[in-house]
C-alpha cells in the first residue's frame, strides 16, 4: 500500500516489559486492545538545542538535537470481561500502569449463615481484601458493595446497608478482578501501533500511564476511560501486524442505566461523574544512556472525582455540611449489564473511593433544575488506598 492509509483499519497492541525500554512484541490476538478511533495519539518529538553564534549573519545555525520525548493518549470503553470476573482485556495492561496494584477472586465464594443488611459471614474469608467490590448474587436481588472491613474466617463487612436488607444464607459472592493504587509495582508496557492495514507500524517502548479518566459516566451513555501515558522511544517501520486481534475476551460496554452512585453512603441522584487519576512521571536521566534516560518512576498520585448531585432542599447533611466541616466523604458508583432474570445482571464495572474531602459544592445547572457541583479530592488512610476500581 502507498498513500492513502485508513484510519479505521488501524490496530493497537500492549504488552507488559520485563525490562523497562526493552521493546516487546505481542504474541497473541489478545494482546490487542479495542481503542477508540478519537484521540489516539503516538508521538515522539526531538529538544532543539539551538546554537547562537555570532558569525557576520543574522541567519540562523544548524541546530542539534537532544533528549526526545514521546507521548500518547488513547480510549477504550469502560467494560468488563465477558468472562465474569476476569481481567478486562482492553484495560488490563493501562490500569497495571495506572495503578499498580491488581488481585483476583478466582472463585465463587458461598457464605455461611446468619447475615445482616452489612455482614455477611463466611467460614473462610482468605479470597477477599479490603477495597474489594464485590456482587452478592441474592436470586432476583443481586448487588454490589465494597469492603470496608474483615473479621478473619468469620465475616466480611460493608460501610453501608443492602437496600434489600440482609441476603439469604449460602449466598454466592461473585469472581472479581480489583485494580488498586500500588504504584511501586506499576508496569511498564510496550505498544504495538499499526496505522493501517499493511502499512507502518509504530513500536513504542517504556510507556507508563500518566493518567487515567473514567469519562461520558453520564445517563443514558456509554461509559469511557482515557489514558495519557509517556515512553522512551518510537521506532516506525514498513511492517504489518503481528495478528489479527482478537477481543472476543471483551464483555459489552454498560449504559449509564441503573447506573446508581452512593457519596458518604448515601444514595445520591445526579446526572454526570467524573474520575480522574493524575500520576506524577518523573524521568531518571542519565548522560551515559543513548537516549539521556534510563527509566522512570511514578513520584505522585493526586484521585479526585467530580459529581453533580441535584440539590436537596430536605437534607443538607448529604453535602453541604460535609463541605463545611472538611468531613472525609466516601464515594462508591456501578454500573452493569442486566441480565433476562429481572434484578440480576453480569458485567459490571465499579469504583470505590473510601475517603475524600470536598473541595468544592457550587450550585449548578441541569434543564433548569438546580445540581451541586461537587470537586471531591480522595486521600489514603491507614490500611486503606485511595482508589479502588472492580470488573465483575
Amino acid at each position: 500500500m502507498a498513500i492513502g492509509v485508513v484510519t479505521n483499519e488501524s490496530t493497537v497492541a500492549l504488552v507488559v516489559e520485563s525490562t523497562e525500554g526493552t521493546y516487546v512484541a505481542p504474541s497473541a490476538s489478545n494482546d490487542y486492545v479495542a481503542v477508540l478511533s478519537d484521540g489516539l495519539e503516538m508521538n515522539k518529538t526531538r529538544e532543539e538545542l539551538t546554537r547562537d553564534l555570532l558569525g557576520g549573519s543574522v541567519e540562523s545555525e544548524a541546530s542539534r538535537v537532544g533528549i526526545a520525548e514521546v507521548t500518547g493518549s488513547m480510549s477504550c470503553e469502560l467494560a468488563a470481561s465477558a468472562t465474569e470476573g476476569d481481567a478486562p482485556q482492553s484495560l488490563d495492561v493501562l490500569l497495571r500502569s495506572l495503578l499498580g496494584g491488581k488481585r483476583q477472586i478466582s472463585a465463587d465464594q458461598t457464605s455461611s449463615t446468619g447475615h445482616t443488611s452489612t455482614v455477611i459471614t463466611f467460614a473462610d474469608t482468605s479470597a477477599f481484601s479490603v477495597g474489594d467490590i464485590v456482587l452478592i448474587k441474592e436470586a432476583g436481588a443481586f448487588e454490589c458493595r465494597p469492603i470496608s472491613a474483615i473479621v478473619a474466617n468469620t465475616s466480611i463487612e460493608f460501610p453501608f446497608a443492602l437496600d434489600n436488607g440482609a441476603p439469604s444464607d449460602a449466598v454466592v459472592v461473585a469472581q472479581v478482578t480489583t485494580y488498586y493504587s500500588d504504584t511501586n509495582n506499576a508496569v511498564t508496557f510496550s505498544a504495538e501501533h499499526n496505522m493501517g492495514s499493511q502499512a507502518i507500524k509504530q513500536k513504542v517502548s517504556g510507556l507508563r500511564a500518566a493518567s487515567g479518566s473514567v469519562e461520558n459516566f453520564s445517563v443514558g451513555q456509554l461509559p469511557s476511560m482515557s489514558f495519557g501515558v509517556q515512553g522512551l522511544d518510537v521506532v516506525r517501520e514498513d511492517a504489518d501486524a503481528d495478528f489479527t486481534p482478537d477481543f472476543s475476551a471483551d464483555g459489552l460496554p454498560p449504559v449509564a442505566l441503573s447506573a446508581c452512585a452512593w457519596i458518604g453512603g448515601v444514595k445520591t441522584s445526579y446526572t454526570e461523574l467524573a474520575l480522574s487519576i493524575e500520576n506524577t512521571v518523573s524521568t531518571i536521566s542519565d548522560a551515559c544512556q543513548e537516549s539521556g534516560k534510563l527509566g522512570s518512576r511514578i513520584t505522585e498520585q493526586v484521585t479526585s472525582l467530580s459529581i453533580n448531585p441535584y440539590l436537596d432542599d430536605t437534607d443538607l447533611t448529604k453535602t453541604w455540611d460535609k463541605f463545611n466541616n472538611n468531613d472525609d466523604v466516601s464515594v462508591f458508583f456501578f454500573a452493569y449489564n442486566p441480565a433476562a432474570t429481572d434484578g440480576e445482571f453480569s458485567e459490571v464495572v465499579a469504583g470505590w473511593l473510601p475517603q475524600g474531602k470536598i473541595t468544592a459544592a457550587p450550585v449548578a445547572d441541569q434543564d433548569g433544575i438546580i445540581t451541586e457541583a461537587l470537586e471531591i479530592k480522595c486521600h489514603k488512610s491507614a490500611g486503606n488506598d485511595s482508589v479502588f476500581i472492580s470488573f465483575i
